[in-house]
């Protein structure tokens, strides 16, 4: 067990792949504190089946309510019966449990690529529900403007902020390549780095202030632009937590984009190409 602190929060940590979590959490280990957060991964066997009131079903996932409180999701083959994972939380995500059964490969994926899921998620939804969130996004600092760049997968956002950090080098600090926390301190909000960082390990144990979120769309010019605040919306709503299983992480998600737009902070729609006249035309708009 560790303590780490990831965006201000405090989370006493257990993992099942040791190896691979001890690197990923390196630089956020803290000090022994009061956690805000427990969390645990266990290996298993055998996962039993939760006994409990069954609250909702999408196929082959289900959510039950405890009857000693909290709930459970989890998944049970249609074909074998068995349960791959699942997972044991409370409504405001203090305390999750993560089973895994050892050794199991589900939809191309292993007890490791799992549990950095869902610990992942997990953290998302603590989060959110304490009024921040995690934004699916490459997150980077230019002497301390906190820039987002957000997009659907493929589209090119750490591309683009790898030619920023080439331009500019050391002036440029790639806080998060796939994850990032946000967060607001009285009216100014601010990007974490988190060590959930998708494929990549670009990231780091920093704050920097969010100056501007900016969506990627591919184009053979360049060009950018304020978002209307329907577009703004429906593009930010796209990228945050928004489970199918809990309402009030939804409604909160709701709430951090009110925040965004009662704080000011601008959201852009950059159409781009793969070149240095990209960056500087980001740099014009929000960086002079």
């Amino acid at each position: 067990m560790k303590t780490i602190c990831v965006a201000g929060l405090h989370i006493s940590i257990v993992s099942g792949d040791t190896d691979f979590f001890d690197r990923r959490y390196r630089d956020y280990v803290c000090q022994d504190t009061e956690p805000d957060m427990y969390m645990e991964t266990a290996l298993l066997d055998e996962i039993n089946e939760p006994e409990g009131e069954l609250c909702s079903q999408i196929k082959a996932s289900r959510i039950v309510k405890l009857p000693g409180g909290g709930f459970c999701r989890y998944i049970k083959s249609q074909k074998t019966g068995s349960i791959p994972y699942a997972i044991y939380y409370n409504s405001d995500y203090t305390k999750v449990r993560i089973e895994l059964k050892k050794g199991m490969t589900y939809l191309n994926l292993g007890t490791t690529d799992w549990e950095y899921l869902y610990t992942g998620f997990m953290f998302a939804n603590r989060i959110t529900y304490l009024g921040g969130t995690v934004l699916h996004s490459s997150a980077m600092a230019y002497k301390h403007n906190g820039i987002v760049f957000s997009a659907d997968p493929g589209t090119g956002k750490s591309t683009h902020v790898s030619l920023w950090k080439k331009k500019f080098g050391d002036d440029v600090v790639i806080v998060n390549d796939d994850k990032p926390a946000v967060r607001f301190h009285g009216d100014k909000a601010y990007i974490y780095g988190t060590p959930w960082s998708g494929k990549t390990d670009l990231n780091v144990n920093v704050r920097e202030p969010l100056k501007a979120i900016v969506f990627i769309e591919r184009a053979e010019q360049n060009s950018i632009e304020r978002m209307s605040i329907s577009d703004s919306v429906l593009n930010l709503s796209r990228q945050l937590p928004n489970p199918f299983y809990d309402g009030e992480v939804g409604a909160r998600t709701v709430e951090f984009i009110k925040k965004i737009y009662d704080r000011g902070i601008p959201v852009y729609r950059l159409k781009c190409n793969i070149s240095d006249e990209a960056v500087q035309t980001v740099y014009n708009e929000i960086i002079l």
